[in-house]
Protein backbone atom coordinates (compact mmCIF):
# COMPACT_ATOMS: atom_id res chain seq x y z
CA UNK A 1 0.00 0.00 0.00
CA UNK A 2 1.28 3.47 -0.86
CA UNK A 3 1.91 6.24 1.64
CA UNK A 4 -1.14 7.96 3.11
CA UNK A 5 -1.88 10.92 5.36
CA UNK A 6 -0.33 14.38 5.01
CA UNK A 7 2.70 13.93 2.77
CA UNK A 8 5.37 16.62 2.44
CA UNK A 9 6.50 17.46 -1.07
CA UNK A 10 8.28 20.36 -2.77
CA UNK A 11 9.29 21.89 -6.08
CA UNK A 12 12.18 24.34 -6.48
CA UNK A 13 9.58 27.12 -5.98
CA UNK A 14 7.11 25.91 -3.37
CA UNK A 15 6.68 23.47 -0.55
CA UNK A 16 3.36 21.66 -0.52
CA UNK A 17 1.48 18.88 1.24
CA UNK A 18 -0.60 16.21 -0.44
CA UNK A 19 -3.26 14.54 1.68
CA UNK A 20 -3.94 10.93 0.69
CA UNK A 21 -6.85 9.15 2.44
CA UNK A 22 -5.81 6.13 4.50
CA UNK A 23 -5.93 2.70 2.82
CA UNK A 24 -6.88 4.17 -0.56
CA UNK A 25 -5.00 4.01 -3.85
CA UNK A 26 -4.67 7.67 -4.93
CA UNK A 27 -4.80 6.76 -8.63
CA UNK A 28 -8.11 8.04 -10.00
CA UNK A 29 -9.11 9.95 -6.86
CA UNK A 30 -11.01 13.24 -7.08
CA UNK A 31 -8.68 16.09 -6.14
CA UNK A 32 -8.97 19.44 -4.37
CA UNK A 33 -6.47 22.29 -4.68
CA UNK A 34 -6.60 24.25 -1.40
CA UNK A 35 -5.16 27.77 -1.20
CA UNK A 36 -4.41 29.06 2.30
CA UNK A 37 -4.75 32.54 3.76
CA UNK A 38 -2.24 35.26 4.66
CA UNK A 39 -1.50 33.92 8.12
CA UNK A 40 -0.32 30.53 6.83
CA UNK A 41 2.28 31.99 4.47
CA UNK A 42 5.81 30.73 5.04
CA UNK A 43 8.48 28.21 4.15
CA UNK A 44 7.90 25.50 6.77
CA UNK A 45 5.66 23.48 4.45
CA UNK A 46 3.22 22.65 7.24
CA UNK A 47 1.32 25.70 8.47
CA UNK A 48 -1.05 25.71 5.49
CA UNK A 49 -2.52 22.40 6.68
CA UNK A 50 -3.50 23.66 10.14
CA UNK A 51 -6.39 26.00 9.29
CA UNK A 52 -9.31 25.47 6.96
CA UNK A 53 -9.56 22.32 4.90
CA UNK A 54 -6.64 20.49 6.50
CA UNK A 55 -8.18 20.97 9.93
CA UNK A 56 -11.58 19.78 8.67
CA UNK A 57 -9.97 16.62 7.30
CA UNK A 58 -8.32 15.92 10.64
CA UNK A 59 -11.68 16.34 12.41
CA UNK A 60 -13.65 14.15 9.98
CA UNK A 61 -11.54 12.34 7.41
CA UNK A 62 -14.45 10.21 6.19
CA UNK A 63 -16.16 13.33 4.85
CA UNK A 64 -13.22 14.12 2.55
CA UNK A 65 -12.43 11.14 0.24
CA UNK A 66 -10.16 13.29 -1.92
CA UNK A 67 -6.55 13.75 -2.78
CA UNK A 68 -5.95 17.27 -1.42
CA UNK A 69 -3.09 19.47 -2.61
CA UNK A 70 -2.03 22.21 -0.19
CA UNK A 71 0.76 24.46 -1.47
CA UNK A 72 2.34 27.14 0.72
CA UNK A 73 3.15 30.54 -0.75
CA UNK A 74 6.18 32.40 0.54
CA UNK A 75 5.19 36.07 0.24
CA UNK A 76 2.85 37.22 2.98
CA UNK A 77 1.24 40.01 0.95
CA UNK A 78 1.62 38.37 -2.45
CA UNK A 79 -1.65 37.21 -3.98
CA UNK A 80 -2.03 33.68 -5.28
CA UNK A 81 -2.46 34.91 -8.86
CA UNK A 82 1.25 35.80 -8.87
CA UNK A 83 2.06 32.12 -8.19
CA UNK A 84 0.41 30.80 -11.34
CA UNK A 85 3.55 29.24 -12.83
CA UNK A 86 4.82 27.71 -9.55
CA UNK A 87 1.35 26.28 -8.93
CA UNK A 88 1.26 24.72 -12.38
CA UNK A 89 4.56 23.01 -11.61
CA UNK A 90 3.07 21.63 -8.38
CA UNK A 91 0.02 20.35 -10.25
CA UNK A 92 2.20 18.68 -12.88
CA UNK A 93 4.16 16.90 -10.14
CA UNK A 94 0.94 15.77 -8.47
CA UNK A 95 -0.34 14.37 -11.76
CA UNK A 96 2.91 12.50 -12.35
CA UNK A 97 3.14 11.01 -8.85
CA UNK A 98 -0.50 10.31 -7.94
CA UNK A 99 -2.43 10.19 -11.24
CA UNK A 100 -5.71 11.59 -9.88
CA UNK A 101 -8.97 11.86 -11.84
CA UNK A 102 -8.61 14.64 -14.42
CA UNK A 103 -12.40 15.10 -14.61
CA UNK A 104 -12.96 15.63 -10.87
CA UNK A 105 -10.70 18.51 -9.91
CA UNK A 106 -11.89 21.24 -7.54
CA UNK A 107 -10.43 24.48 -6.17
CA UNK A 108 -11.10 26.22 -2.87
CA UNK A 109 -9.33 28.57 -0.50
CA UNK A 110 -9.84 31.01 2.36
CA UNK A 111 -9.18 34.76 2.63
CA UNK A 112 -6.19 35.37 0.34
CA UNK A 113 -6.85 31.83 -0.86
CA UNK A 114 -10.48 32.78 -1.46
CA UNK A 115 -9.24 35.58 -3.67
CA UNK A 116 -6.92 33.06 -5.30
CA UNK A 117 -9.87 30.78 -5.98
CA UNK A 118 -11.70 33.58 -7.77
CA UNK A 119 -8.56 34.49 -9.72
CA UNK A 120 -7.28 31.04 -10.65
CA UNK A 121 -10.35 28.85 -11.13
CA UNK A 122 -10.00 29.29 -14.88
CA UNK A 123 -6.31 30.26 -15.08
CA UNK A 124 -4.32 27.12 -14.16
CA UNK A 125 -3.35 24.10 -16.23
CA UNK A 126 -5.88 21.99 -14.34
CA UNK A 127 -9.47 22.39 -15.48
CA UNK A 128 -11.68 22.59 -12.41
CA UNK A 129 -15.16 21.09 -12.25
CA UNK A 130 -16.24 23.42 -9.40
CA UNK A 131 -14.90 26.22 -7.19
CA UNK A 132 -15.59 27.31 -3.60
CA UNK A 133 -14.06 30.64 -2.49
CA UNK A 134 -14.28 31.23 1.28
CA UNK A 135 -14.15 34.79 2.69
CA UNK A 136 -12.41 35.97 -0.47
CA UNK A 137 -12.89 39.04 -2.63
CA UNK A 138 -13.04 39.79 -6.33
CA UNK A 139 -14.07 42.28 -9.01
CA UNK A 140 -17.69 41.19 -9.57
CA UNK A 141 -18.13 41.97 -13.28
CA UNK A 142 -14.78 40.50 -14.28
CA UNK A 143 -15.38 37.40 -12.19
CA UNK A 144 -18.86 36.88 -13.60
CA UNK A 145 -17.49 37.01 -17.14
CA UNK A 146 -14.42 34.87 -16.44
CA UNK A 147 -16.24 32.13 -14.50
CA UNK A 148 -19.39 31.80 -16.57
CA UNK A 149 -20.57 28.20 -16.60
CA UNK A 150 -18.40 27.05 -13.68
CA UNK A 151 -20.30 25.66 -10.66
CA UNK A 152 -19.40 27.95 -7.77
CA UNK A 153 -20.28 28.15 -4.08
CA UNK A 154 -19.02 31.19 -2.16
CA UNK A 155 -18.95 31.50 1.65
CA UNK A 156 -18.61 34.52 3.92
CA UNK A 157 -19.35 35.82 7.40
CA UNK A 158 -21.74 38.77 7.43
CA UNK A 159 -19.73 40.47 10.21
CA UNK A 160 -16.35 40.04 8.49
CA UNK A 161 -14.33 43.24 9.10
CA UNK A 162 -11.21 41.95 7.28
CA UNK A 163 -12.77 41.20 3.89
CA UNK A 164 -16.12 42.73 2.94
CA UNK A 165 -18.48 40.04 1.72
CA UNK A 166 -20.23 42.24 -0.84
CA UNK A 167 -17.86 41.86 -3.79
CA UNK A 168 -18.05 38.07 -3.72
CA UNK A 169 -21.78 38.03 -3.43
CA UNK A 170 -22.27 40.65 -6.11
CA UNK A 171 -20.27 38.34 -8.38
CA UNK A 172 -22.51 35.40 -7.44
CA UNK A 173 -25.63 37.47 -8.08
CA UNK A 174 -24.33 38.47 -11.51
CA UNK A 175 -23.61 34.84 -12.31
CA UNK A 176 -27.06 33.80 -11.13
CA UNK A 177 -28.68 36.53 -13.23
CA UNK A 178 -27.08 34.90 -16.28
CA UNK A 179 -28.35 31.44 -15.23
CA UNK A 180 -24.92 30.24 -14.15
CA UNK A 181 -24.62 27.50 -11.47
CA UNK A 182 -23.51 29.75 -8.60
CA UNK A 183 -24.68 30.11 -4.99
CA UNK A 184 -23.51 31.57 -1.70
CA UNK A 185 -23.76 31.03 2.04
CA UNK A 186 -23.70 34.15 4.20
CA UNK A 187 -23.35 33.48 7.93
CA UNK A 188 -25.07 36.02 10.24
CA UNK A 189 -22.98 36.99 13.26
CA UNK A 190 -19.81 35.40 11.86
CA UNK A 191 -16.63 37.39 11.34
CA UNK A 192 -13.64 36.58 9.15
CA UNK A 193 -13.49 32.94 10.21
CA UNK A 194 -16.22 31.55 8.00
CA UNK A 195 -13.98 28.63 7.02
CA UNK A 196 -14.89 26.47 10.03
CA UNK A 197 -18.54 26.54 9.01
CA UNK A 198 -17.78 26.14 5.31
CA UNK A 199 -15.43 23.18 5.67
CA UNK A 200 -16.76 21.52 8.84
CA UNK A 201 -20.52 22.11 8.85
CA UNK A 202 -21.61 22.48 5.26
CA UNK A 203 -21.85 19.51 2.92
CA UNK A 204 -19.25 20.99 0.61
CA UNK A 205 -17.55 17.68 -0.09
CA UNK A 206 -20.75 16.15 -1.46
CA UNK A 207 -21.39 19.27 -3.55
CA UNK A 208 -17.93 18.96 -5.09
CA UNK A 209 -18.51 15.32 -5.99
CA UNK A 210 -21.78 16.21 -7.74
CA UNK A 211 -19.71 18.02 -10.37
Amino acid sequence: MRESGFLNRSTPDLKYVVYVPRDVDPVGLPTILFLHGRGETGEDGVKQTAIGLGHAVRMNAARWPFLIVMPQKTGIDALWASYRDPLNRVLADVDAEFQPDADRRYITGLSQGGRGTWDLARALDWKFAAAAPVCGWTEPKEAAERLAGLPLWAFHGEEDTVVDYRSSFEAVELLQAQNNPAKYSLYPGVGHNSWDKAYMQEDLSTWFLNH
